[in-house]
């Protein structure tokens, strides 16, 4: 049986709920839902469920150890820290503990919304003569090879067929199929991306938290870690090496993370954090009042039709 996950965990969602209801054994918070604009109370364990998500094998090292279990382990840490966090002062040049950075690398790469991304960049031209963007992380040589079949799917017909190899699969997508990324390959995925956001891409980043004026608040979303690039939203990950680049993160309802190049202070408004979170969100948005997931949807939309 496909196991209950939570593609944003509960406990991170519960950092975002209603003032009034925190000390509930159930709080909530405020949803708003990108495809009807309908917004209502909803518990954090009953938000970004998938069946069978994370079911599967994705450690490098250990043959047998699920995502699953390796996710438990992150969000304990991550938990423990933001509170500790939530207690220090704000500025710039903030170093959070590891096991933040670790749960925000793993939640920017591990929604349906960015899956949906992958698959989409995995079926680009590839140019085989072009440099190599990241070198791979310290420890890549030492993940085990997993041989499988990749399968590929005709968009005119829907047949699907499978590949024996890599150069078999480039093939077929010089031939306009697609590359259909089974659950192995979207759980490898997830880890390998994971990994490159913690060693490569975030560190390179200087770093700011933002904590909110008294009765204004962060929103959040279904894809949490959102950034942009040139003025492009949804790019490779391999565009945080921009200048232009930057990444919002928000951590709780009063606090936030915000990464980019310059190193001068920053100066953005708790509302443009807001916008930001919301045009990168792919299904919902949620906050701790009625009232700022409205403004968030409207600024989103806004910034949609310009």
């Amino acid at each position: 049986m496909s196991t209950r996950a939570h593609t944003v965990p509960r406990f991170y969602l519960r950092g975002f709920a209603a003032p009034e209801s925190e000390k509930n054994p159930d709080p909530f918070v405020w949803l708003g839902s990108l495809s009807n604009g309908k917004i209502e109370r909803r518990s954090p364990k009953n938000i970004s469920i998938v069946r069978g998500f994370y079911d599967g094998i994705g450690a490098f090292a250990d043959s047998d150890r699920s995502i699953e279990d390796h996710l438990a382990q992150i969000e304990s840490e991550a938990a423990f820290a933001i509170r500790k966090f939530g207690s220090t002062s704000s500025g710039d040049g903030v170093s959070p503990d590891p096991a933040i950075w670790r749960f925000l690398s793993w939640q920017a790469a591990r929604t349906p919304g960015w899956f949906e991304l992958e698959e989409q960049w995995a079926n680009e031209p590839v140019d085989s003569t072009a440099p190599l963007v990241e070198p791979p992380p310290e420890g890549f040589e030492k993940i085990k090879d997993r041989p499988r079949i990749h399968w590929v799917e005709n968009p005119e017909s829907g047949e699907r067929r499978e590949a024996r190899d890599l150069a078999e699969l480039r093939d077929y997508q010089r031939r306009g199929w697609k590359w259909h990324l089974s659950a192995e390959d979207r759980l490898e995925s997830l880890h390998m991306q994971a990994w490159y956001f913690q060693v490569r891409h975030f560190p390179r980043l200087k770093w700011t938290r933002l904590d909110s004026p008294e009765s204004e608040y962060f929103v959040t979303s279904d894809r949490a870690v959102a950034w942009l690039a040139d003025g492009f939203a949804d790019t490779p990950p391999a565009a945080l090496r921009h200048p232009t680049a930057q990444v919002v993160a928000p951590l709780t309802r009063n606090i936030a993370l915000v990464g980019r190049h310059e190193a001068s202070a920053l100066r953005v408004t708790l509302r443009e954090v807001n916008r930001f979170v919301a045009f990168a969100a792919s299904d919902w948005i949620v906050g701790p009042t009625k009232g700022v997931v409205e403004q968030a949807i409207s600024d989103r939309n806004d910034a949609t039709a310009q």
